[in-house]
């Protein structure tokens, strides 16, 4: 299904492309390659954790990142909730963290009152951010958790309760091989394009997403062949790359991805921001400028 509210048609159908750093706040690592990404390299956005170790020292650098677009990176797994477990009791486990991110997922897709509880976690992390002096330039979650079928009513809801437009829509393009390689996670971008459908026809005409999604396949590991791929793939109309980029590949106990925080930075920051637009034709937004009504 189409989506609608993209570049009007009177415009010139340019190319752009959101470089989004998800897990902004999960740790001190990840917070300086945030910054060092943005000021020296493409990337362009982040996504805040409200619940993540590192948030305050997060906020702090944003609000020293003018024109850094900050995004809430919703959580439904991994971390320790914003609200106290009581309140929440079908999204936590008998220590008060979040349920692992396959459980998680599959409770969600057959216990019909969990959005219910995910809605008033989820308006505390948003709120938790906004109280801290973020202006919001979108909604995306950790694992997709936003793109859920289950939760795809619950972010239109809020969104509209905090006035946020924006939201990324994980659909990575089936057939698209970065670096030229198979990917080894295929099998689960199927399943997850798949599963999209749901939020793409619930938000269509309400939320506005880019309308091409990169990084899932090579999440954690995005190279800059992998940037180069994506400048060259990209369509007419807003895209958006997802990376994970951290100035060191240490992880605090807990939060182990094992992913190469450092090889997406390095990934980010072999061109910068006038660089890429110059040897590729692309402009690199925000979600916010890469809204409806054109680009500011």
């Amino acid at each position: 299904m189409a989506d609608n509210r993209q570049i009007p048609s009177s415009k010139p159908a340019g190319r752009f492309l959101i470089v989004n750093a998800d897990d902004f706040g999960r740790s001190e690592a990840v917070n300086l390659g945030v910054a060092e990404g943005f000021r020296c390299g493409i990337v362009t956005s982040a996504s805040l954790v409200a619940a993540g170790p590192a948030f305050e020292q997060a906020v702090a650098l944003a609000k020293e990142l003018p024109g850094l677009g900050v995004g809430v990176h919703l959580i439904a797994n991994e971390y320790t909730p914003i609200l106290p477990p009581a309140q929440i009791p079908r999204l936590v486990n008998s220590e008060g963290r979040f349920y692992s991110r396959p459980r998680q997922f599959q409770r969600m897709a057959i216990d019909p009152r969990i959005p219910g509880d995910l809605l008033p976690e989820w308006d505390a992390q948003i709120a938790k951010i906004q109280a801290a002096g973020i202006k919001l330039t979108h909604i995306d979650g950790h694992g997709h958790c936003h793109a859920h079928p289950a939760a795809a009513g619950v972010v239109l809801k809020l969104a509209q309760r905090y006035g946020i437009k924006h939201v990324r829509l994980p659909a990575e393009p089936i057939w698209w091989k970065p670096g030229r390689n198979f990917s080894p996670r295929f099998v689960e971008k199927t399943v997850l394009n798949f599963a999209t459908q749901v939020p793409r026809w619930v938000w269509a005409g309400k939320l506005t997403f880019p309308t091409s999604f990169y990084g899932f396949s090579q999440g954690g590991r995005v190279s800059a062949e992998v940037v180069r791929e994506v400048a060259k793939s990209a369509p007419p109309g807003v895209s958006e790359l997802m990376v994970h980029v951290a100035v060191s590949n240490d992880e605090a106990p807990g939060y182990w991805t094992g992913y190469d925080y450092e090889g997406d930075l390095r990934a980010v920051t072999t061109h910068s921001k006038q660089e890429f637009a110059k040897e590729f034709g692309v402009s690199l937004v925000t979600h916010v400028q890469g809204g409806p009504d054109g680009f500011r």
